[in-house]
């Protein structure tokens, strides 16, 4: 084993000295090395799973087959006598095979599937595999596929063929490293401890939603660049990103309120009120470091993730520097790094006044499919959507449905705007910060609960390949009596985060995008109690539904957002994606692949409590029934539109969706 890309081999000299530091392996380099091995293993899985799932243009459609050679064979085209390795027909292990031919290659995928999941989410085998006209091969690295792919014509030009190389190259390579970190962690932990206080406190973090975020490693589930961080080196990786560290140094500018916008939530502080009351010490050198003959009243500060400081904010504001528009300062705080790079904690909060925030950065890194910068839309549109949030939640009282507002933020802003594109978009969303309550202080949070992001549930414990939710069902007591029962466990997990925010959809035509990152769920002992949504970039409000209410509040989105829903398919296809497909999709995958549950009965779970909600709007005759039996109808077709991660990527799409249709576990006829 010998790293093959660039990106394997510029992360090589990192990975050494990280696993020489940690004592990881002799040589050093032997622990970067194995965990490279199962790294193209896995994002190999994702992206033969994304290529099955996604449909996408250019490819045939797969043909799902049993496991049996015969069959297998006979689905091959053009393909004279070739003997198929035994591991892809392994009927004990593998529910069927994905026949995928790749005709101008002369080449067929077999990507063997040993179960399938909920909306069609394919577990795939840890070996696929390339038949050709006389021999099969083992496909020993993703980029080794994509080659293929890009001759079989999936790619929308050669432009976007060699840059998904590039992610799926990096990603691998983060991978291994991340990999490297989940040992390091597991060291920390008290085993005898329940595992919510295990993870939380042997994690070093600013609080203990952060440690627990730490422990996501493995980036995101369904895409095969899941762990792409275009921008960064891996020596940046290792200063910058959570599973790496626990401190990063915040960093802070000034930016003269004549090329600045700042908005803020009904009755809250501006930011650079928020700022200054939750650092001690941040005035004062603002004070001291702003032109002598400007107030600093006339300044608005910004926080700055200090990979930006230094690569993005010293050079692209370098003009207004040198006027004294833009002063950068030279006060620093340490923060813990949460999932996204982009967001932090700060450390020290007893020091700090009550509440400290969230605060979310720009980063001119991409993740996924998207560089993480924050736009003027973000800006403008989170307290707005914030305010419409919070007078429903004051009007219906929600049980177990919380909000983390985005309360205050500000962006540098050319006068003469909207600037929604161009050189005054770009210096915007380089320049810009918000903050948010942090879900540790959120009412629901009580002194012995415990808040949880919801990609923690399916991360592994560091340490071992067991699941978070798997030590939590163990924990949980069942209502009978009997002991752990994920049946239970999920069961009450969906009481909690679906029915409130189906009525939100219903009632008020909000559609929350409640995927795994963007929950954040509160656990009493090992009792799910409540869902927490944070940010709002990708929540759809459709006005018809909304306006009626009266709430003396509306969201008026900056030019070019996507906020205003087209229509009532577009609230569907954003929370039923989210919470159905993503969310609890992902969770009760895991729960029945590694904790032994009924996936068809979790399923039944989740369409009693969906249709148990639905009843309830409807008696209560605040919603148009026909409205409500539409939501519902929805929600249990035979199929749902799927977004299709892979495919946009072979099409080079990064905010237009690429989607496919797959089958709807929700839609039994006997339910």
């Amino acid at each position: 084993m010998r790293p093959r890309t660039t990106p394997e081999w510029n992360a090589f000299g990192a990975a050494t000295r990280y696993a020489q530091t940690h004592d990881l392996s002799e040589p050093a380099e032997a622990a970067y090395l194995e965990a490279l091995d199962e790294a193209r293993r896995d994002i190999l899985r994702r992206l033969v799973r994304g290529v099955i799932r996604g449909d996408p243009t250019g490819l045939p459609s797969p043909e799902l087959v049993p496991p049996v050679r015969a069959r297998i064979a006979d689905a091959i085209p053009d393909v004279d006598d070739v003997e198929i390795p035994w591991e892809v027909t392994r009927a004990m292990t593998y529910g069927s095979v994905a026949v995928l031919p790749l005709p101008p290659t002369n080449k067929t995928l077999l990507g063997p599937i040993k179960t399938t999941h909920g909306f069609d989410r394919h577990r795939i085998g840890d070996d696929s595999w390339l038949v050709g006209h006389t021999r099969v091969d083992r496909i020993d690295h993703p980029v080794s596929l994509l080659d293929l792919l890009d001759r079989a014509g999936a790619f929308v030009d050669d432009g976007q063929a060699a840059r998904f190389r590039v992610e799926v190259a990096e990603s691998v390579a983060n991978l291994a490293l991340a990999r490297l970190a989940d040992a390091v962690l597991g060291e920390r932990l008290d085993p005898s401890s329940p595992v919510l206080r295990r993870v939380a406190n042997g994690n070093a973090a600013a609080d203990r939603p952060a440690a627990l975020e730490r422990i996501v490693t493995d980036g995101h589930p369904f895409h095969p660049a899941g762990k792409i961080r275009k921008g960064i080196s891996a020596a940046d990786g290792l200063a910058y990103a959570p599973e790496f560290t626990d401190r990063i140094d915040l960093r802070f500018v000034a930016i003269d309120r004549s090329v600045a916008r700042e908005t803020r939530s009904r009755g809250r502080k501006r930011l650079t009120d928020r700022l200054f009351e939750t650092f001690g010490g941040l005035e004062e050198a603002s004070s001291d470091e702003l032109p002598p003959d400007r107030p600093i009243d006339r300044f608005a500060v910004v926080p700055v993730h200090p990979w930006q400081f230094h690569h993005t904010i010293l050079d692209r504001y370098e003009a207004d520097r040198r006027t004294g528009r833009v002063v950068p300062l030279s006060y620093t705080h340490p923060a813990t790094p949460l999932l996204n790079l982009r967001t932090v904690v700060p450390h020290d909060t007893d020091r700090l006044s009550d509440d400290p925030p969230h605060i979310k950065l720009a980063i001119d890194v991409q993740t996924t499919n998207v560089v993480r910068t924050l736009s003027p839309n973000a800006v403008t549109n989170g307290p707005q959507v914030t305010d419409a949030l919070e007078a429903i939640a004051s009007r219906e009282s929600f049980d177990h449905l919380g909000f983390l507002p985005e309360t205050a933020a500000t962006c540098y802003y050319q006068p003469g705007g909207p600037h929604t594109e161009g050189h005054h978009f770009d210096d915007a969303r380089h320049l810009s910060g918000m903050v948010r309550m942090n879900p540790a202080h959120h009412p629901f949070v009580g002194t012995d609960a415990v808040a949880v992001p919801a990609a923690s549930l399916i991360a592994s414990v560091p340490g071992t390949d067991r699941p978070l939710v798997c030590d939590l069902v163990s924990e949980y007591t069942a209502t009978d009596g009997d002991g752990p029962d994920p049946r239970s466990f999920f069961e009450a997990y969906v009481d909690v985060v679906v029915p409130e925010q189906l009525l939100l959809l219903s009632k008020y035509g909000i559609a929350l995008e409640s995927h795994l990152q963007n929950a954040v769920v509160v656990f009493d002992e090992a009792r799910p109690v409540a869902a927490l949504i944070r940010d709002f970039g990708g929540v759809r409000v459709l006005d018809d539904r909304l306006a009626p209410h009266g709430l003396d509040v509306s969201v008026d989105p900056y030019p070019n957002s996507d906020i205003d829903a087209d229509g009532e398919k577009d609230l569907y296809g954003k929370l039923y994606y989210a919470l159905f497909q993503n969310h609890l999709a992902e969770l009760l995958a895991t729960l029945a692949h590694e904790c032994d549950m009924d996936e068809a009965a979790g399923w039944d779970a989740v369409a009693h409590t969906a249709r148990g909600t639905f009843d309830a709007i409807r008696a209560a005759h605040d919603v148009p029934a026909d409205r409500v039996n539409r939501d519902e109808a929805a929600l249990f077709e035979p199929s749902m539109q799927h977004k299709a991660l892979t495919a946009m990527r072979l099409r080079g799409k990064r905010h237009e969706y690429v989607t496919s249709r797959v089958s709807n576990p929700l839609a039994r006829e006997d339910r």
